[in-house]
């Protein structure tokens, strides 16, 4: 039964055990005031100990107990928790049934290849998901590579992911959409959805501000709320502070009249962060029923965002730092949308101006 060997190193802890006869040293989690100490931090070393000690880091063994023993406990520790869920749900959905009985030493590329056309036959996924799916099993066996439960290459290197279906096409509002919401909207709800449309935050970012983020005329954008779970902003680049148009501050500053007392700035029961999924899915939804325009979700609202900017002629690059991504790929692949009248005032721009 190993304890491992807890250390602190370059602001973080780390962990120092045994597995397969070779030494290896995992990080637990950064230094902070929930882990100052080596008590506070022993529960994490016990859990990521938990499948060495039950004997599963060693070969034989298979791929499902790989994953339900040491990745997914592994993704626990290290990845944000909406991360944690999505790979949960890829294994649950598409995977599990697939890797019963499979030997970890025994897993070839051409397994792979099998098992991910399998998928793809017996679900009708869209390219996208396959493609999360590979990911997810290569992140698998990297790990397995990492403590020396798989000493040959990454089997996942080399398969071809599948066509698989057209994914749906995802909405961004535009300016008239928002502008028939708001009208139909009052309170928290109208408050909400007037900051997400004119700041681009996602929704754990709006779950996560406090009063005492509002400075200066911006926002500081210093942790999300993701189904309760209090977490770190997605990446530096997106704990940017974000600037305030007139019309979010002025619904701000009216809200914060009518909840003078609270903490957060959607505060919902035992002052805890409202959960805005429910209040969309449900009170907005229903608000807006006959008004001709549909609830598609908040990230709709944020690609709404980044796509009027680019309507407006914002240049790429800004919209970019405004949407806080690291990559301007990202901004315009997933969140600027070619929409039926940008199309419109496109095309009109090459009609001649004199006779014909």
């Amino acid at each position: 039964m190993q304890k491992g060997q807890i250390f602190r190193r370059h602001g973080a802890w780390h962990l120092r055990y045994r597995a397969n006869g070779k030494q290896v040293s995992v990080k637990l989690t950064d230094y902070s005031d929930q882990y100052r100490t080596l008590t506070s931090v022993r529960p994490l070393a016990e859990r990521h100990l938990q499948p060495v000690n039950q004997g599963f880091a060693c070969d034989p063994q298979t791929v499902q107990q790989f994953i339900e023993l040491i990745y997914l406990p592994h993704a626990e520790l290290h990845k944000r928790p909406s991360t944690v869920k999505g790979y949960r749900n890829l294994y649950n959905r598409y995977i599990k049934s697939q890797v019963a009985g499979v030997r970890m030493f025994g897993f070839r590329t051409k397994d792979g290849q099998s098992l991910l056309n399998r998928v793809a036959a017996e679900h009708q996924l869209s390219h996208m998901t396959l493609i999360h799916v590979k990911s997810f099993l290569s992140g698998i066996f990297t790990l397995a590579r990492r403590v020396g439960s798989l000493d040959t290459g990454n089997p996942m290197q080399g398969v071809e992911v599948p066509k698989g279906k057209e994914s749906d096409p995802t909405h961004a509002y535009a300016n008239g959409e928002i502008d028939k919401i708001l009208s139909v909207l009052e309170g928290t709800p109208h408050v909400a959805v007037t900051v997400a449309a004119y700041t681009g935050l996602s929704l754990g970012e709006l779950q996560g501000l406090q009063w005492q983020d509002v400075t200066d005329g911006q926002l500081n954008v210093q942790r999300t709320i993701w189904h309760g779970i209090e977490g770190k902003p997605k990446t530096k680049a997106r704990k940017d502070s974000v600037p305030l148009l007139p019309i979010v501050r002025n619904a701000l500053k009216q809200h914060r009249k009518s909840n003078p007392s609270t903490t957060w700035i959607f505060e919902g029961p035992y002052v805890r962060p409202l959960d805005l999924a429910t209040l969309g899915s449900k009170t907005i939804k229903s608000a807006l029923k006959g008004s001709g325009v549909e609830w598609h979700g908040w990230h709709a609202l944020r690609r709404g965002f980044a796509t009027r900017l680019h309507e407006a002629g914002v240049q790429d690059r800004i919209i970019q730092a405004l949407m806080r991504h690291s990559s301007l790929s990202v901004t315009m692949k997933h969140y600027v949308k070619a929409t039926p009248a940008a199309n419109v005032e496109a095309i009109q721009k090459l009609n001649p101006k004199g006779p014909r």
